[in-house]
């Protein structure tokens, strides 16, 4: 029997991408519950900022949020306070616990998504898109809104 070789890449392209679709839709960012996305607004001269929100997960095993990006930072990291003595501090942390069917909020003063080296200034009202990455490799883009956070920003050490 005999294959036409030529044919081959273009089956294994369709079948692989057939596969990813399956993968990408039985992720677990489909199974994620983002609600209240936001950003805190800045004055222009100050280059970081954090986006806050409540995540929950539908799936029925513990799962985590690894990573996150964003075209308006020039980098992203997720956080946590701590403390220490009578100081918070932030902590730069690997993920966030997303316990099954229970809702994490990201919250002032709790986690959080730092974002650094911001590339333009953050107005009240904008819309800043961020893209959610988890465990399992999906990933689910979201708009955050920019807010004026009247509780004060902690010194942080």
């Amino acid at each position: 029997m005999k294959y036409d070789l030529r044919v081959f890449p273009r089956f294994l392209f369709t079948a692989l991408l057939a596969l990813s679709g399956v993968v990408v839709a039985d992720g677990l960012a489909d199974k994620v519950t983002v609600t209240d996305p936001f950003v805190r607004a800045v004055p222009p001269v100050v280059k970081t900022t954090a986006a806050f929100m409540q995540l929950e997960s539908s799936d029925q095993t513990e799962r985590f949020l690894v990573d996150a990006r964003t075209p308006v930072a020039g980098a992203v990291e997720l956080h946590m306070h701590v403390k220490d003595g009578e100081v918070m501090r932030m902590r730069r942390i690997p993920h966030i616990h997303l316990p099954p069917q229970q809702q994490v909020s990201l919250q002032p003063g709790g986690l959080h998504i730092m974002l650094f080296e911001l590339k333009r200034n953050l107005n009240p009202d904008d819309e800043v898109p961020i893209t959610l990455i988890f465990d399992d490799g999906s990933s689910k883009d979201i708009v955050a809104t920019v807010r004026t956070v009247h509780r004060p920003m902690k010194k942080m050490h």
